[in-house]
């Protein structure tokens, strides 16, 4: 049951961006409803509470959860859309500049938060009559980093399912399940089960993803030689995206020591059409494709 223990959460004592959160169960079970607007406007509600305008808040982290249950329910609809709303709420509006991702870095700003100031900000988030000066205003930031983290550890304890969805016959969860493991290098084998992921023709949108993903993990100590071969491989493989990405990878990794062959990939790029038109609505990255090789190709070129 996907969303078992929904009810035993205390929503009562928990906020979102419009006040205490008892509305999120009914938008959750309303996100396996066979009514596909029904389903759309609970989506948009979840969106607009527990995520609104980028926001992580109190209520999130206990979303988070209930949300891969239902992604790992195979039968539970648009599970491709709901990849995005976890990836909303576990790792917020961060574009992959900011990979590799450093979660103590990204933190930093929480350290110090204790339950009375969490108390204290929502008392002047929701008193309009309050008007917080400076040092109150900081504490806000302090605490919405908090919520950031917390919404962000509820994400990283479901890495096993990300792994699993790599998988996933349904090609936009594998590959979204791909682009979300790029944001938790901490999850236990990732770096093999990214290697894995094939290259055949219904695979090649989770393969494409994996590429990135490899690439923008960073250079480790464990695994280095396994990635660098299995990218070189992919460079010859029959897909002109799975080459593209692998490609880019390489650049990330190795920068002007490119292994041969990347560069003309990269260079092949700009005059030839990369990317499927029928990717276009499940493309799980903020950058397309040729939008990667031009700056894989910056990281190549000598300054």
């Amino acid at each position: 049951m996907p969303l078992a223990g929904l009810d035993a959460v205390p929503w009562n004592r928990l906020h979102h961006a419009y006040g205490v959160a008892t509305d999120v169960p009914g938008h959750l079970r309303s996100l396996r409803s066979p009514d596909p607007d029904v389903r759309q406007n609970a989506c948009a509600a979840l969106l607009g509470t527990v995520y609104h305008q980028g926001t992580r808040w109190q209520a999130t982290r206990y979303v988070v959860q209930f949300v891969a249950g239902l992604i790992d329910s195979r039968d539970t609809p648009d599970r491709a859309i709901l990849i995005g709303l976890l990836r909303a709420l576990s790792v917020g509006d961060r574009e992959d500049g900011e990979l590799p991702f450093a979660p103590e870095a990204a933190f930093a700003g929480a350290r110090g938060v204790t339950p009375e100031t969490e108390r204290t900000v929502l008392t002047w988030l929701y008193d309009e009559e309050t008007r917080p000066d400076e040092q109150q205003l900081a504490a806000t930031d302090a605490v919405a980093a908090y919520w950031a983290q917390a919404a962000y550890e509820a994400g990283a304890r479901h890495g096993y399912r990300y792994l699993n969805w790599l998988a996933d016959p349904d090609p936009a969860v594998a590959a979204g399940a791909a682009e979300l493991l790029a944001w938790f290098p901490g999850t236990p084998g990732v770096v093999p089960a990214l290697i894995a992921v094939p290259d055949d023709e219904p695979r090649a949108l989770a393969r494409s993803s994996a590429n990135l993903s490899l690439g923008h993990l960073g250079r480790t100590a464990t695994g280095n030689i396994e990635v660098d071969a299995r990218l070189v491989e992919l460079l010859g493989a029959a897909h002109l995206t799975v080459q593209l990405t692998a490609a880019v990878a390489l650049a990330y990794r190795h920068g002007t020591s490119l292994p041969p062959g990347a560069l003309q990939v990269l260079l092949e790029a700009r005059t030839r059409k990369v990317g499927r038109r029928e990717w276009s609505d499940i493309w799980p990255w903020d950058r397309p494709p040729a939008a990667f090789a031009d700056l894989a190709l910056r990281k190549a070129s000598p300054s």
